[in-house]
């Protein structure tokens, strides 16, 4: 500017362009306003509005040049002041080329008004990500906007170009949540952890590779509409910044992996409470059955001074029997204690698989009640030039598979036949046994748990026949497995055992 027009006394200047107003008592000719508290006095609206701009950019800093001897330059002003239609025009540009641009340039924090521009640059974000994607929604509708615009769905087409990119998702959940985040879990990979409902918030984050963020404003969350849903979007590659929001994720996300393990180890507590009630009340009743014809016919026995001797056999017969039962009954539980807290002890010697068999079935034979009157069981080994198959083994555990396995397929065949087999697999060098009923089958709600602690759906049986007999074959290095027949009767049980060469 001038120095003889700043130097004039009595005259006032313009705050901006440090020009004289020379008609100071005539209002029209200048223009007055306050901002931030104080009054000003422009040339021209054009000063106004570039004054606030510059306010805007360096702060306060910028208000020591007001009444100062030098202002702006006269070089500079004679360039001439952007219109403010053309300001206008600069500034939508800007704002349309920011999605594109602003997460590679060198500006720190940039602020955007647009919802859809926001939206854009939120995919432009995604789509540059090399290593890692963090997303926490606001709400549940957040998440559910996002699948239905087509968000969750641009993850998927950026995964099948970067199969080692990790992305995981933080959203509250109900029904239609949890079956969208299975789903993308399954397809996608993506991991997918839930907050409650107390711990929503108003904002929307995007991580992207630990150098990116965006965070999200959420304007009205009953809104189905994108530009109606959101407000501002915060952009920022500032190195703190992004710290401070990846801070906040890892720190959530840990507390929710903590969570599940918490929920899924109390809903253990409660299944196993559960089963060991349902144990306690199976145990007493199947205690107490064999007990019963015990003490009573052994007080007949007593009561009665002369019996004849087949009726004395006759007695003595089911008191054995049940003895036995009980005896049975009594093993298993210390059987369950022992493999729960140490490995099974084995006696292992050659054994001729055949003979054991047949063993375990006699066995079954001389226990079983009335009811398997009704029930035939066949024995069918496999004759091949009369090879004698041999494995290494604890005989009397074995035994003790097998006659599970029988005594499992009596309680579940009203009516039928049991078939046994002993057959091979050269292909794996081992012994198959299997048992097969014509019973009932294997319900789908208990298929996964058959060989899990309590678990019976017979009504009478302590749910812990199979669970040891899978221990047992484990530790012999074997498999068992179950499944229903092709015919739809029954089902077979079946083990392998590692074979032996021929003695």
């Amino acid at each position: 500017m001038k120095n003889n027009e700043i130097q004039q006394p009595g005259q006032d200047i313009c705050s901006l362009c440090g020009k004289v107003l020379t008609n100071r008592g005539d209002k029209s000719k200048y223009i007055e306003d306050t901002i931030g508290g104080v009054s000003y006095r422009f040339d021209s609206k054009d000063c106004v509005i570039m004054f606030k701009r510059f306010l805007s950019v360096y702060g306060d800093g910028f208000r020591r040049f007001s009444g100062q001897p030098q202002y702006i330059s006269d070089p500079f002003w004679d360039r001439a002041i952007p219109k403010e239609e053309e300001l206008k025009e600069i500034e939508e540009e800007q704002m349309k080329n920011i999605s594109y641009t602003a997460h590679k340039s060198t500006r720190d924090i940039v602020v955007i008004s647009d919802p859809l521009e926001v939206q854009q640059l939120g995919f432009d974000l995604l789509e540059s990500a090399s290593e890692d994607i963090a997303i926490i929604f606001s709400t549940g509708n957040a998440f559910l906007r996002q699948v239905r615009i087509g968000g969750i769905q641009l993850l998927e087409e950026i995964r099948k170009h970067r199969t080692g990119l990790n992305i995981r998702i933080i959203t509250p959940t109900n029904e239609d949540i949890k079956r969208v985040s299975l789903e993308i879990s399954r397809r996608l990979g993506v991991k997918v952890r839930h907050i409650v409902d107390s711990m929503q918030s108003k904002i929307t984050l995007v991580i992207v590779d630990r150098k990116y963020s965006l965070a999200v404003e959420l304007k009205d969350d009953t809104k189905d509409s994108l530009y109606q849903a959101i407000g501002l979007g915060i952009y920022s590659n500032h190195k703190s910044t992004v710290l401070s929001y990846i801070t906040i994720f890892e720190s959530l996300w840990k507390e929710l992996e903590l969570n599940e393990q918490v929920a899924s180890l109390c809903e253990q507590l409660r299944s196993r409470e559960k089963m060991q009630t349902e144990f306690i009340n199976i145990a007493a009743h199947e205690f107490r059955a064999p007990i019963q014809p015990i003490l009573g016919l052994a007080e007949i026995l007593r009561a009665r001074e002369r019996v004849d001797i087949e009726k004395q056999q006759e007695l003595l017969t089911v008191i054995i029997r049940n003895a036995r039962r009980l005896k049975t009954l009594t093993e298993n539980i210390l059987d369950s204690t022992r493999i729960e807290n140490q490995p099974l002890v084995l006696h292992q010697e050659f054994l001729n698989v055949e003979d054991v068999i047949y063993d375990a079935i006699q066995d079954i034979n001389s226990q079983s009640d009335n009811k398997a009157t009704n029930v035939r069981i066949i024995y069918d080994p496999l004759k091949t030039k009369h090879k004698i198959r041999f494995a290494k083994a604890d005989k009397g555990r074995l035994i003790q598979v097998i006659s599970n396995l029988l005594d499992n397929a009596i309680k579940f065949t009203e009516d039928g036949t049991i078939t046994v087999k002993l057959d091979e697999n050269t292909n794996k060098n081992e012994i198959v046994v299997s048992v097969t009923d014509t019973g009932i089958g294997i319900s789908k709600d208990i298929e996964s748990l058959l060989f899990t602690k309590f678990m019976t759906k017979a009504s009478k049986g302590t749910g812990l026949g199979l669970y040891i007999s899978k221990s047992i074959i484990d530790a012999h290095g074997g498999t068992i497995w179950a499944e229903n027949n092709e015919n739809g009767k029954g089902a077979t049980f079946s083990f392998s055992l590692p074979m032996e060469p021929s003695k």
